[in-house]
Parts: C-alpha cells; sequence; structure tokens
C-alpha cells in the first residue's frame, strides 16, 4: 500500500478495515453463541452467499438503537468482524445498487451481487453491503473480533479458569459490602457497543489500541457482582 493511500484510509472513520456480520431477532446472543461454538458461518436463508455490512463499527451504536425499538430487530447487537481483506481473498464483493433494467445488463455470474435500489422507496445503501458467494465460511479465532451489545455478554464467551472466586468485603453502616471476583481466560478479541456508547465516539485508532492489548489465552480478573 502506498503511503498515500494508507495515510487516507487512517484519516477517514468511513472507511471500515473489518466486514461485520451481525445476528437478527431477539435471540441474537444466542445465535453469536452457536456460531461461534460451530467455528461458521451459514448461509440458513439459502441465498447462495453469506452477507455483510462494511459500514464502520464505531458508527453502528445509534443504528442499533432504532433497532431496539423492534420485538424482532432487523439486525441485533452481536456479530463477528472479518478482516476485510482475508474476505476480498475469498471473493467477497460490494453489493451493485441499481434498478431492474441494470440487472438486466449483469452477466449471470453477477448477478449473485445485484440488490434493487429505488430512491425513497426500496433503499438498502445504508447497509453497505458486501456478498461472499459460499453456503459457509469457517472462523479462525485469531481472525475474527467479536461484537456484543453489552460488557456482561463477553464473560460469557470466556472460559473460567478454575480458580477459585475471590469474595472482599467489609462492614459499612452495620452491613456487610463487598464484591466477588473471578479468573475467566480471554478466547476472542471481543469489543461491545456499550464501551462504544460509553466512550462516546469510539475512533478507529482507539479501536485498534483497543484490541492490540487483548491477548489470546490470558487470564483477567472479572467483577461478578456484589454482595
Amino acid at each position: 500500500m502506498n503511503k498515500t493511500l494508507e495515510q487516507i484510509i487512517k484519516s477517514r472513520e468511513d472507511i471500515s478495515d473489518y466486514l461485520f456480520h451481525f445476528t437478527k431477532g431477539k435471540s441474537g446472543f444466542n445465535t453469536l453463541f452457536k456460531v461461534l461454538s460451530d467455528g461458521q458461518l451459514k448461509d440458513m436463508n439459502n441465498n447462495g452467499y453469506l452477507c455483510f455490512t462494511e459500514a464502520p463499527l464505531t458508527s453502528l451504536y445509534n443504528m442499533f438503537q432504532i433497532f431496539e425499538r423492534y420485538e424482532e430487530p432487523l439486525y441485533a447487537q452481536y456479530g463477528i468482524g472479518i478482516k476485510k481483506e482475508m474476505l476480498y481473498k475469498c471473493g467477497a464483493r460490494p453489493v451493485i445498487y441499481g434498478t431492474c433494467d441494470d440487472f438486466k445488463l449483469l452477466p449471470e455470474d453477477l448477478k449473485w451481487r445485484f440488490e434493487e435500489y429505488i430512491p425513497n422507496i426500496k433503499d438498502y445503501t445504508w447497509l453497505r453491503e458486501w456478498r461472499l458467494k459460499q453456503k459457509m465460511y469457517v472462523l479462525c479465532k485469531e481472525d475474527i473480533i467479536v461484537i456484543t451489545k453489552r460488557k456482561s455478554d463477553k464473560l460469557c464467551l470466556m472460559k473460567d479458569t478454575g480458580e477459585p472466586f475471590d469474595f472482599d468485603g467489609d462492614i459499612d453502616d452495620g452491613e456487610l459490602h463487598g464484591e466477588v471476583t473471578g479468573e475467566f481466560m480471554r478466547i476472542y478479541k471481543m469489543v461491545s457497543l456499550e464501551e462504544i456508547r460509553d466512550i462516546c465516539f469510539l475512533s478507529k485508532s482507539v479501536l485498534d489500541k483497543l484490541l492490540s492489548n487483548q491477548t489470546f489465552g490470558e487470564t483477567e480478573t472479572v467483577s461478578l457482582g456484589g454482595f
């Protein structure tokens, strides 16, 4: 990559290094858990391809707040990010938005990439969709990031080291107050939309720093609540 292009990409918060695949519906976390357990993304709707969004993770928090209003949200706040470069090498390509007449002009081997666009009537351009013409994609935990709704969700995706929980407390106003902590091992690099909200604006550089400080197999002391 030449230096000018590298500087442009780093300066543009609307350009993502990742493509994201989010789960759907109110059982989004359960779906994410199954995807991680299986180690695969699957074409559950038999579309003939897998769908991703190029929209940067750092700009998605407000969009998900709109989806939260629905009982069965179009996209849930749980998903997986994969480096765009890796998916591109596997054949992933941006969706081609256009009219039905445009569709007829496309050769057969490109029609899987097409999505109809009618301004103000049928508009999915906000998805910035990419598609991978495969029914299944094998995940490598070293090459993905996991997105959750809450920081506490990440604990469910970590491994209990088996070390005894630590109970620490003291007496205040005649009552015992304390905190329980435990040791858990990291399996995935993860970030929650709650963290993005708390930071207000999580830039790409801050996100990269947050992820670079996470090491597979490291243990982390996690608060399990007070008593």
